[in-house]
């Protein structure tokens, strides 16, 4: 059947994954049959024109491709296994290398299971995150608070350098790029492309950390130029002259988490950071028993933290180890500057650098203004971005780095058409799911802040205010990071590094002009800003790359999803009134805090994200499948 023959696909095999008739024996010279049974063949090009259909492109069966050819052998055997035929084929192992292609559904499916699972690991490490935040809002509290923003200084500085230099390229182009080496090239190619970034990375990294240890006061002040007196400068470089290291570590578990999510395995580099947490809470707690105890000053002590932090980032690198052991990825330390797949690297490595850029004073700038209103501005942004990053962490961030894998793949195996129903199911996803948890923050704000305890009544309600204020910017800053995903798997990082300039110049400006005159709550609206600039940017720029994607969905999708946020935020604001009539405030009680958070807040998002799954409007895939999981053991019992 010629016509059927000249429209053979690539890579696609039956979907049943069973052939019919006899067993085939392929010839290993010619990349055809020598026999084959009339069900065999009717399977083969079947699969191969959904094949064509899915690729848009024709091709001519006397030229035919190597990627044809895997399509048949798989097909073949396949067709074998089913007739449970005894003959041994000659090409076993090379059948064994062509698995079949995954379906969109499939794919959508695995996806969703993956973030899911990957939403829990969340939710474990930020409940451990929380306790390392009470543990430092109790150890560094009252006296002590101007301590505990020259730590928080101190201690994002190495994530920051790091981000800087290299991590921001590292992990948006490390991902596309070995998943192509490994599709084109192999396996073991892969491997070597890891190991040889991985030692010129550990190289730079090195230097980079000597030099932090040798410029800690400049560096240190580039984050906290204009802060008031009260803020201990030299403290705030003393803890950094210990954390510097980290940002080798930071390298090393960038590279291996990467090759780990390209293994759609992300149980690792997900359960390491629960790890850290616990050895910087054990610091927290011990330093805090030294002091109550009197067995040394407050400033003696202060070693078990410049000590417990960096040990803290050792433990979360060497936990993902073993996992590439079990994936049977082998890094080594080597080092070819002439592989090409560093080129490919730079090539969308180096926009994201100027990304970083970019960022580096606009984060600069926020904690100079916050310091500038107060000496607590710093700590007070870090307690807010506690609960703001929670949900993004536990609910975004999961379903951004699965999508960024299957886009990758799409794009490597140039399915566009399933790429960009893809890129609008995971926008769909991100914006449903976030609206409702700002709208919850905001009214929720108070409550959670309580939670972390050790504030005093300013204090505290200065931090919830931020917390409000920041909770607009909450969908947007979700979306951003998944468009970067987008941007980095299509290789064209020189989309996402342009919006990313209009929007750091954008708020740099909107900081330094309006926060003398309007205070502190500056430095969080001027997020909303930021990363509405670069989502429009952004978004313009991907539709002329791709095309059309379903913009229109996406909106309606944000539509509902404020619809139902409003409803769980008025039920939540609602029972908080009523607990605030009946019981009293919450003032700056843990207990009541808690209390408080589950009797309104549980209420709250099962009416917010309940009703939209009970009417089959919902895209929050992790409420879904919790929903789903009630509603079956329900009709079981």
């Amino acid at each position: 059947m010629p016509g059927e023959e000249s429209r053979i696909g690539a890579h696609f095999a039956p979907r049943d994954g069973r052939g019919s008739g006899s067993g085939v024996r392929p010839n290993a010279a010619h990349g055809n049959a020598t026999s084959s049974s009339p069900g065999e063949t009717a399977v083969f090009l079947a699969a191969a024109q959904r094949g064509s259909t899915e690729r848009g492109r024709e091709t001519s069966l006397s030229t035919t491709s190597p990627d044809e050819t895997a399509v048949y052998l798989t097909a073949a055997k396949r067709s074998r296994l089913s007739s449970n035929s005894h003959a041994e084929s000659p090409l076993k192992d090379e059948l064994e290398e062509c698995p079949r292609e995954e379906t969109e559904e499939e794919v959508e499916r695995l996806a969703a299971r993956k973030a899911n699972s990957t939403s829990i690991l969340v939710i474990l490490s930020r409940i451990t995150g929380f306790g390392r935040t009470m543990a430092q809002a109790n150890a560094l509290s009252g006296a002590l608070m101007s301590v505990a923003s020259c730590y928080t200084v101190a201690a994002g500085m190495p994530n920051m350098l790091y981000e800087l230099v290299m991590g921001g390229m590292l992990v948006t182009s490390f991902l596309p790029v070995y998943l192509s080496v490994r599709n084109n090239r192999g396996r073991e190619a892969s491997a070597e492309y890891a190991s040889n970034l991985l030692t010129i990375l550990l190289v730079i990294m090195g230097v980079l950390s000597v030099l932090s240890f040798i410029f800690a006061g400049p560096i240190i002040w580039t984050q906290s130029a204009g802060a008031s007196a009260d803020f201990d400068f030299d403290l705030a470089v003393w803890f950094f002259r210990f954390f510097a290291f980290e940002v080798i570590l930071y390298g090393v578990s960038s590279v291996v988490s990467g090759v780990l999510n390209a293994e759609r395995d992300y149980f690792a580099s997900n359960a390491a950071p629960m790890v850290n947490n616990i050895i910087t809470i054990a610091s927290f707690m011990l330093y805090s028993l030294v002091v109550k105890g009197g067995l040394l000053a407050w400033d003696q002590a202060l070693i078990i933290l410049a000590v417990g932090n960096p040990l803290g980032v050792v433990s979360q690198v060497l936990i993902q180890l073993p996992a590439l052991r079990r994936h049977g990825v082998r890094l080594r330390l080597k080092i070819d500057l002439h592989d090409p797949a560093l080129r490919e690297t730079l090539a969308i490595g180096l926009p994201t650098l100027i990304v970083t850029f970019a960022s580096y004073p606009t984060n600069a700038v926020q904690s100079s203004c916050a310091l500038q209103v107060t000496s607590s501005g710093a700590a007070i942004a870090y307690y807010s971005r506690v609960w703001y990053v929670l949900p993004f962490s536990i609910l975004a961030i999961p379903i951004s780095v699965t999508m960024f894998t299957e886009l990758s793949n799409y794009r490597v195996a140039e399915r566009m058409d399933a790429y960009r129903r893809a890129l609008s199911s995971g926008m769909r996803k991100i914006i449903f799911t976030m609206i409702p948890c700002a709208l919850l923050l905001i009214v929720f704000a108070p409550v959670l802040v309580a939670l972390l305890g050790g504030f005093d009544a300013e204090d505290a309600a200065m931090t919830a205010t931020y917390l409000q204020v920041q909770a607009v910017a909450l969908p947007l800053y979700a979306l951003s990071t998944y468009l970067q995903k987008v941007c980095s798997s299509l290789m064209k990082m020189k989309i996402y590094a342009f919006a990313a300039c209009v929007a750091a110049a954008t708020q740099v400006v909107f900081c330094i002009v309006l926060t003398p005159v309007y205070g502190l709550y500056v430095v969080p609206l001027s997020s909303t800003f930021h990363f509405l600039a670069v989502d429009v940017v952004t978004l313009l720029s991907i539709r002329r790359e791709v095309g059309s994607f379903g913009f229109s969905s996406v909106m309606l999708s944000g539509a509902r999803a404020l619809v139902f946020g409003l409803l769980g935020s008025a039920v939540g604001a609602g029972l908080l009134i009523l607990l605030t009539t009946v019981v009293g405030p919450v003032g700056g009680s843990m207990l009541r805090g808690l209390m408080y958070a589950a009797l309104a807040g549980l209420p709250a998002l099962l009416v917010a994200y309940g009703s939209a799954y009970a009417l089959g409007r919902s895209e929050a895939p992790f409420f879904d499948a919790l929903f789903s999981r009630v509603s079956r053991a329900l009709h079981r019992g």
